[in-house]
């Protein structure tokens, strides 16, 4: 965890850099509040998760208990009951129950097997183990998930939870089935396609002999190097006989520091960025005329109002919502259709059991919806983003517009430094940093939300799906693999689409307008600041050079102790 110290002991740096040198209480207190916000984040929320995965019997629960030299987790409940467990040290043992982010449910540990729990609950186990603790200690959360065979709504939500997490898998499989299943296979595939990293453990090696364990470990490995690729990692365990050295081995070998830095680096170099931008404000209107300060005023409320016609304008030219939508569907219809062969073997072996059919098709739509989801968000931020960065680029020229005589004359007070210095930090430096900044605010948010779009159109994939198989079979129980791959191209096929369409529909205008209130507040924010900074240096005395030389100095001085601080990252 030497990340989030070092991430925090840098925003509280960059933070008294801000009071030392930010000129007015408004932005001292917004400053204050990003400081706040992001520190708490930073100490509440510093794990990454390791989900334990794998078939309902592959042995995840006994795997943990054997970990912890107790017996909490259960190993012998129904799968339609089973969610995830987070493992927490503490010296206050309970429980708690989570359902959609609420609390719901407190209890006693020894309460575990018999909370009452709905497909989705996430379940705190508070524990005072040593084992867990220096698990958490490193910044590690163990999750004891539900199987990938253990219901399709408890093990959708729990994918759902935790592929926005910044997670690492561990993906078990039972020594006695020698291989690496096609459910495991796909759901492997699945995790690939969120760029998420997992390892593979070959668990109950007490069930086979040792001679035989080194066969399927060598067959498993090529499996997995094929799926994961040439560094996928597999370990052999067995919780009966007490061998946990693989996945110890695994576990230490994790790269915690890593996985916080990919979550929280970009959001605190946009705090110390952001900051170096109000500096760099502070400079020009320092620099500025106070005499021209009514036009330039007046010039940045017409670029405010601008801006803002701007982005509508270009929300009105995005792609229409249908065409974007009808994009995510012809995702869709060309994954099912790259897999139809696979799936109507699957129906044809199944008959009118169903579960694993549902599984093997949300597995394909699952990913192709939270991936296309991102792509059309993304493509429609980046239209409404060049809004933003024209106004940031019109208002940098009207603050720095007739500058450079003074700039010119502190030269000759302050020394040449000035001149190169200004120089250095003005051009285009303002625009650069709120470039990124931008980015940070709009992009980092929206996307995080694509995962609670998702969950109801699954919901919708599980609902239809008894009605389209009975379509499929009908009375006469077809069991031809040609005509079931048939009837899944067509009618199956425009069925899931035409019953997802105004659902995606739906969603994307939800995202479209989120991201353009996120937008549109940015402008509005920023417009603020100058407000704020502009009225602060209006109310101060007009300054002789050798002051504003002084001033300019502190500055940019200022700024880089801000760019020092930034590159300790």
């Amino acid at each position: 965890m030497e990340k989030n110290k070092l991430y925090i002991s840098l925003i509280q740096e960059a933070d008294k850099i801000a009071e030392a040198n930010l000129n007015n209480p408004t932005s001292l207190q917004r400053t204050a509040n990003t400081r706040q916000a992001l520190i708490d984040k930073l100490e509440k929320d510093s794990y990454i998760k390791i989900p334990f995965v794998g078939d309902f019997s592959a042995g995840k629960s006994s795997l943990l208990n054997c970990l912890m030299n107790c017996n909490l987790l259960p190993t012998n409940i129904a799968p339609e009951t089973a969610v995830s467990y987070e493992l927490y040290y503490t010296e206050q043992e309970a429980l708690q129950v989570w359902h959609q982010g609420q609390l719901k449910e407190t209890a006693t540990l020894s309460d575990i097997s018999s909370l009452k729990v709905v497909p989705g609950d996430v379940v705190h186990v508070y524990i005072q183990n040593g084992w867990v603790r220096q698990m958490n200690e490193r910044g590690i959360v163990i999750v004891d998930m539900p199987g990938i065979d253990s219901g399709i709504e408890a093990h959708n939500n729990a994918i759902l939870n935790y592929i926005q997490e910044g997670t690492y898998f561990i993906v078990l499989v039972d020594a006695e089935q020698g291989t690496l299943r096609e459910s495991t296979l796909s759901f492997i595939e699945e995790l690939k396609k969120y760029n998420l990293s997992m390892s593979v453990m070959i668990s109950k090696a007490d069930k086979k002999p040792e001679s035989e364990i080194a066969s399927i470990r060598n067959l498993i490995e090529k499996q997995a190097k094929r799926r994961i690729g040439n560094d996928a990692r597999v370990g052999v365990t067995s919780a009966a006989t007490g061998n946990t050295q693989d996945i110890r081995h695994i576990l230490d070998a994790l790269d915690v520091d890593e996985f916080i830095r990919q979550k929280y680096e970009p959001q605190v170099r946009a705090f110390i960025e952001g900051i170096a931008a109000e500096l760099q404000l502070q400079i020009n209107l320092v620099l500025s005329d106070k005499k021209d300060f009514a036009r330039k005023i007046a010039q940045l409320q017409e670029e405010k109002e601008k801006a803002l016609e701007n982005l509508q304008q270009r929300n009105r030219e995005a792609q229409p919502v249908n065409e974007s939508a009808e994009d995510i569907l012809n995702d869709i219809r060309d994954a099912i259709l790259a897999k139809s062969s696979y799936l109507a073997n699957v129906l044809y072996s199944s008959g009118n059991d169903s579960k694993q059919f549902e599984a093997e098709l949300l597995n394909i739509i699952r990913p192709i919806l939270v991936n296309s989801f991102k792509r059309e968000i993304s493509e429609y931020q980046e239209t409404l983003g060049n809004s933003i960065q024209e106004f940031m680029s019109n208002v940098d020229g009207i603050l720095q517009e007739g500058n450079q005589k003074l700039i010119d004359s502190l030269s000759g007070i302050a020394g040449e430094t000035i001149g190169y210095g200004m120089e250095k930090l003005l051009q285009g430096g303002l625009d650069k940093l709120m470039t990124r900044f931008v980015a940070y605010k709009s992009i980092t948010t929206l996307l995080g939300t694509a995962t609670r779009f998702i969950t109801p159109l699954v919901s919708i994939v599980i609902n239809f799906l008894p009605d389209i198989l009975h379509m499929i079979f009908g009375p006469s129980k077809e069991k031809q693999i040609e005509k079931i791959q048939g009837k899944l191209e067509n009618e199956l096929l425009d069925k899931i689409l035409n019953s997802l369409r105004q659902e995606i529909i739906g969603m994307l205008e939800g995202q479209r307008q989120e991201a353009l209130q996120s937008l549109e507040s940015l402008i509005q924010e920023e417009s603020r600041k100058y407000d704020d900074n502009i009225s602060q240096i209006q109310q101060e005395q007009q300054a002789d050079e050798e002051t504003v030389a002084a001033t300019v100095n502190r500055l940019q001085e200022a700024i880089e102790a801000l760019q020092e601080v930034e590159h300790q990252m």
